[in-house]
């Protein structure tokens, strides 16, 4: 492990110094200018995080990141050391309780995932000397063989900041449930509680598609979610914050999916139309909707696929005429069609859409 701790280290130096060697400069100050927009960082934490970021996970133009870059730009590199740089590319960002400090390692229990890491320092025994259990670490991880190095500077906090440190668990959960999805238990509860919610859904609307005028989204939402509730036990949301683009749309379609979770599609009535009616493709205002839907990157396959289905014949003539393709055949080519122009909607299944409510969640709602 100090071989490859040792090497690691080497090669993180390197990796910083190929990222801010000026090559980069625009895109980088781009991050930065991002990452600063609220004012100066305000600690050596704070500061070294947007270099960090850009280095090991910032898409640069092509969508290669820096990690990529430097790997084509060294040829002379083992093959452990490629191995190595290219897992650089999965980060775990966390707010970590110190539950074990031993020398040059800690055990750290990561209160957004509820996993625990065992992490190394670049900084050697000296890096944890302050550490205590109980203590808290705000920072990044990275992989390290079956272990964990810290990447970049952690801000440590006192164990009387856990009430505010478990507040900013909680909504780094609830804004990143990909995060929260790294714990296999925790994405097996998740995907029982989709299924739970997508039964209640049905039981509410009668179906797992319904399609709604986008002015009355907001009330039919909340009765479901009160539906949700009384089957699921919980409170309702206090509030929903619903997109101007659904709630001004002329019709809106919620459809809960077994996979892909609850998603809402405004202007549905409206592609509806033109999968009943192929020949509508020719005017602009249908071609633009199919289009939109069809290579939207944001957009799941789900509602196209559900209009094919009805008809998939139809279905072939409205990309006949989308594409120009005489004779398209949605039986024969329709799936490839979605995965040419929604690539990343099939590298991996579909996380759930909800997530299970951690111990930090719990915590904060309760206090709050």
């Amino acid at each position: 492990m100090m071989t490859m701790l040792a090497r690691a280290v080497e090669l993180k130096a390197e990796l910083i110094h190929f990222a801010t060697s000026g090559r980069f400069g625009r895109e980088l100050g781009a991050v930065l200018d991002r990452f600063y927009a609220d004012g100066p960082p305000a600690d050596e934490a704070a500061a070294f995080l947007p270099i960090d970021y850009f280095a090991h996970q910032h898409p640069l133009t092509g969508g290669d990141t820096v990690i990529d870059r430097f790997l084509r730009e060294r040829p002379d590199l083992s093959r452990s050391d490629v191995e190595l740089l290219s897992r650089w590319k999965d980060v775990v960002e966390g707010v970590y309780e110190v539950r074990v400090v031993d020398g040059a390692t800690v055990l750290l229990f990561n209160l957004v995932d509820e996993l625990a890491y065992r992490a190394f320092s670049n900084l050697g025994e000296a890096a944890f000397g302050e550490l205590r259990p109980g203590m808290y670490v705000v920072g990044r991880l990275v992989p390290l063989g079956l272990d964990w190095l810290i990447s970049g500077t952690p801000a440590v906090h006192l164990a009387a900041a856990r009430e505010t440190l478990l507040s900013t668990a909680a909504h780094i959960a609830l804004e990143h449930p990909g995060w929260v999805f790294r714990n296999p238990v925790l994405l097996t509860q998740a995907r029982e509680l989709q299924r739970e919610q997508r039964q209640c859904f049905i039981g509410h609307f009668g179906s797992d598609l319904v399609v709604l005028r986008g002015a009355e989204l907001a009330d039919r939402m909340r009765g479901y979610l009160a539906y949700q509730s009384g089957r699921l036990g919980g409170a309702p949301p206090a509030g929903q914050d619903l997109p101007e683009q659904m709630t001004g749309a002329e019709t809106v379609a919620l459809i809960f999916d077994e996979v892909a979770g609850l998603g809402c599609y405004a202007d549905f009535g409206m592609l509806e139309e033109v999968f009943l009616d192929p020949g509508l493709i020719a005017k602009r205002s249908y071609r633009e909707l199919v289009s939109a839907y069809l290579r939207g990157d944001d957009v799941s396959p789900v509602p196209i696929r559900r209009l094919a289905e009805r008809d998939p014949e139809k279905a072939g003539a409205v990309f006949a005429g989308l594409l120009n393709k005489r004779g398209f055949q949605w039986e024969r080519s329709g799936e490839l069609l979605l995965r040419t122009h929604k690539p990343a909607h099939f590298t991996a299944r579909p996380l759930p859409t909800v997530i299970p409510v951690t111990g930090a969640v719990a915590e904060h709602l309760g206090a709050a």
